[in-house]
């Protein structure tokens, strides 16, 4: 009993030290990744400017705006910043990129990296910048126009490397599943927008690396480093756009390529592992800059770093769950795009069709995928301020999910020409399966609510001003039952005081919301959050009152017959009829109004139900067998 008591804590003490030793080769790989790029970062900053570059790549951003779409040859500041168009490009922020690269400030070069600054934003300190080590040299050479150019041939040679890769070893069937990965990545727009392609370029290089060394990383857990590599380029090159799919993407692809034969709890372990380990270079390289910057520049930047955390994480905001979910659903509406939903539906179909006429075998991979494939999910809830407000590129995280999804299909449908035998009460019983999981994936979508916002302000309007006790009426009959915010169209020209909108059921008034002059400052448009649960069905009266003021307060009403909403009828200002409505934006919250959006929510519904059945299903039948 002495002996293996001994031989247990030898033991334990041998673990400790691999695991000691494993620790210290993960501080050494961020060490070196931070020299590195600090080094890399000051040798740059000593090159030239090339000047004519630099006014020909600016005079593009500014003829194009700050948002422009790439299929569509027109010029756009704001417009399509919040749309969920799939071809968007982010001037804006590709803008900020040139201008911390092509930056010509005098001073101490390693300062300079340190301080990330640009024309737009000032001291940018707590990114990296690290794409500044491509874009500094290469503009000596070429200006904006000409590096996006070669960006699609750089990005198309991957994607053809990879693809080869994969159907060398795995067949057609996985080269699509790769295709259809980067079809809903929007491939109009990745090339055009430097601020969509350094996660792309690591996550690519990475699983080329990985699948070329595949064995070499297999042994003693050296894919750990890997994946924390990857989280450090991560880290020193991206803007905060995508970045999850630097570990999802070549993850995938290294578990689909294994041909070993492995119990579900390796797979999940190798899940695990990876995550801690790209986490750690991802977060690591990110405290490496803010030290490194604290120190050389002279003042805290662990400050400024963390309140931004605290934002992005929505904890500033109070982290409501409801606007955690929003932004779950906002990212995954963008697949909604006709071209995304149908490809996705196709595949739903030819799984369905795959299970139900050839039978379907159980993986001890699905669980793994299934947990990279929640893992966007998770993303979404935790920065959810963020992932909120730049939808338009942070919906490619939900990349890992579909591609997951898709690794999930192809791994339970048997191989060409193999077809299981199943009776025909089987057959009949998942027939039921189909139809339940498709009446219970219609319960949600009836649940589902979202804003839907009505408004009148794009068009012309006509001041009408109102003196102290004066009252505009107007018959308000809402479209839906609650109202979440009213926006009208108030100027003033005093602070004293305030206007009162008071909704009216019959001779009693139901809702009551003050504007305070004092809040007008130079708005003209002031909006005010409401609870307002009304019905639909019943025509209400709605009143605007100037109230403790001597001010003349301005009403902006449309001109007649612009922009009508159905909500307004008869308009009166003082017991004077007025043609016009009202100028007002609305947002309803209400199930989705459009009827290929719930069918859209529907399929999506199905999807996961029948993947997570599949995945109970194969489990439970790995277990006993």
């Amino acid at each position: 009993m002495k002996r293996q008591t001994a031989s247990h804590k030898q033991t334990g003490g041998g673990e400790s030290w691999r695991m000691g030793i494993f620790a210290g080769k993960g501080l050494l790989l961020l060490l070196a990744g931070t020299v590195i790029g600090t080094v890399l970062l000051t040798l740059v900053y000593m090159l030239p400017v090339n000047p004519q570059n630099r006014k020909t790549s600016y005079d593009t951003l500014e003829e194009e705006g700050w948002y422009p779409r790439a299929a569509v040859i027109s010029r756009s500041m704001d417009t399509h910043f919040h749309s969920y168009l799939p071809d968007v490009l982010d001037d804006s922020t590709d803008g900020i990129m040139l201008r911390t690269a092509l930056d010509s400030s005098e001073g101490n070069p390693l300062v300079r990296a340190m301080k990330g600054h640009n024309a737009t934003m000032g001291d940018y300190s707590y990114y990296w910048h690290g794409y500044v080590v491509l874009l500094r040299p290469f503009m000596l050479l070429f200006d904006f126009t000409e590096l996006r150019i070669a960006n699609c041939a750089v990005q198309l040679i991957l994607l053809l490397i990879l693809a080869f890769i994969i159907g060398r070893e795995k067949g057609l069937r996985y080269v699509l599943m790769l295709l259809t990965s980067y079809m809903l990545m929007a491939p109009i727009a990745m090339p055009l927008s430097f601020q969509f392609s350094w996660v792309y370029y690591v996550a690519y290089v990475g699983a080329i690396i990985l699948l070329k060394k595949y064995s070499y990383f297999a042994k003693e857990a050296r894919y750990v480093f890997i994946f924390m590599a990857l989280g450090m380029a991560t880290s020193f090159l991206d803007l905060l756009t995508y970045p999850l799919f630097t570990w999802g993407f070549p993850l995938i692809w290294w578990i689909v390529m294994d041909r070993t034969d492995q119990k579900a709890g390796f797979w999940v372990k190798r899940v695990v592992t990876s995550g801690f380990g790209w986490i750690a270079g991802y977060a690591g390289m990110w405290i490496m800059k803010w030290a490194l910057a604290t120190v050389i520049l002279g003042h805290n930047i662990f400050e400024s770093a963390i309140n931004e955390v605290f934002l992005r994480s929505g904890m500033q905001g109070g982290g409501l769950l409801s606007d955690r979910l929003s932004a779950i659903y906002i990212n995954w509406k963008h697949y909604e795009y006709k071209v995304y939903a149908i490809i996705l539906l196709l595949w739903l179909v030819w799984w369905l069709g795959c299970l139900l006429v050839r039978g379907g075998h159980r993986g001890s991979k699905c669980c793994s995928y299934l947990l990279i494939g929640a893992s966007s999910i998770v993303w979404y809830f935790v920065l959810s301020d963020h992932t909120s407000g730049h939808h338009f590129f942070t919906y490619r995280i939900f990349g890992v999910s579909v591609l997951a999804f898709l690794a999930i299909v192809l791994g339970s449908i048997p191989e060409a020409g193999v077809r299981i035998e199943m009776s025909f009460r089987k057959r009949l019983l998942l027939c039921g399966v189909y139809l339940v999981t498709g009446v219970v994936a219609i319960l949600p979508v009836y649940l589902t609510r979202e804003e839907f916002t009505v408004l009148n302000g794009y068009e012309q309007f006509t001041q009408f001003p109102m003196e102290k006790d004066d009252i505009l009426e107007a018959e308000f009959s809402p479209t839906f039952d609650k109202l979440l915010s009213f926006n009208i169209g108030l100027q003033s020209t005093g602070d004293t005081g305030y206007c009162e909108l008071t909704l009216w059921e019959g001779d009693i008034p139901k809702y009551q919301e003050r504007f305070p002059l004092e809040d007008f400052g130079d708005s003209n448009y002031q909006l005010k959050g409401v609870t307002w649960e009304l019905d639909h069905k019943t025509t209400y009266r709605l009143t605007v009152e100037a109230k403790d003021t001597e001010e003349t307060i301005y009403v902006w009403v449309t001109d007649n017959g612009a922009m009508t909403l159905t909500e307004y009828g008869a308009l009166s200002i003082d017991g004077v009829r007025v043609e016009g409505q009202l100028l007002t934006g609305i947002t309803y919250w209400y199930m989705p109004v459009s009827k290929w959006r719930r069918l859209f929510l529907v399929m999506t519904w199905i999807g996961v139900l029948i993947t997570i059945e599949y995945v109970l299903w194969s489990q439970l039948g790995n277990r006993s067998s």
